[in-house]
């Protein structure tokens, strides 16, 4: 259950069609957040803008993120959930994503490839626990939980906006989720407190929030699931 909640912290939203792309990150940025439930810590998570690719003439982002039990916490439930996406430079979009998770004797590996051309959209799926490959014809462009982070960042986001998303997860299915902007607050962390916009996703047991700072980095400064022990939050700690 802990797994789901703090997965579901990185699913925040996407839609519409493509615009001009800010870049409001940058080669190296790392943002450090604490997790807690009812205010208790149990975990850490790390997002990492590790390298710009050439292709060409593209540029494509290495992201990567980890989650990792920590205290206690780890005594009764054992995370070191890792996620890696290659994006496009400009779409933001996966061309891979590679998706590991260790949770006490639970393994889970996933694979995808995203190929995009002017008739249509594939993903070509490789669950490596199992040794299952597939592919899958979607009916719009994907992100998954950590590329989704880094494309919202990119967008104008104000109160009123909708979002929808078409998210790829374990195992290895994509899942439609909608998200809405709904209202202006603040936002407090381990740096300070600041400005955010609120974002809450629609249609799920548990209220997901997530606050992003109202500068132009978009930064997910704090992020808020009701469950039914209490609130469980992750806070931004760091930036490097």
């Amino acid at each position: 259950m802990i797994k789901k909640i703090i997965c579901l912290f990185f699913f925040i939203f996407f839609t519409g069609t493509l615009s001009c792309f800010a870049h409001p990150f940058y080669e190296g940025e790392r943002l450090s957040y604490v997790i807690k439930l009812m205010g208790i810590p149990v975990g850490t998570q790390i997002l990492k803008v590790e390298d710009v690719i050439q292709e060409g003439e593209k540029s494509l982002y290495l992201l990567t993120s980890m989650v990792k039990t920590s205290g206690i916490a780890s005594i009764f439930f054992d995370m070191d959930d890792r996620v890696e996406s290659i994006v496009d430079g400009e779409t933001f979009y996966p061309r891979f994503v590679r998706i590991k998770i260790k949770e006490n004797s639970r393994r889970e590996e996933i694979e995808a490839k995203i190929k995009e051309n002017r008739e249509n959209i594939k993903a070509f799926l490789w669950d490596k626990r199992r040794g299952k490959k597939w592919e899958e014809e979607l009916s719009s462009s994907p992100l998954d939980i950590l590329s989704l982070v880094y494309w919202i960042r990119a967008q104008k986001l104000e109160v009123g906006k909708k979002f929808e998303v078409l998210l790829l997860d374990i195992p290895g299915k994509f899942e439609p989720i909608n998200f809405e902007v709904v209202r202006e607050d603040k936002a407090y962390t381990y740096l300070g407190v600041f400005p955010a916009l609120v974002c809450e996703q629609k249609n799920v047991k548990g209220r997901i929030r997530v606050w992003f700072s109202r500068d132009e980095r978009h930064l997910p400064l704090y992020i808020q699931v009701d469950t039914s022990l209490g609130y469980l939050t992750a806070i931004l700690r760091k930036v490097d």
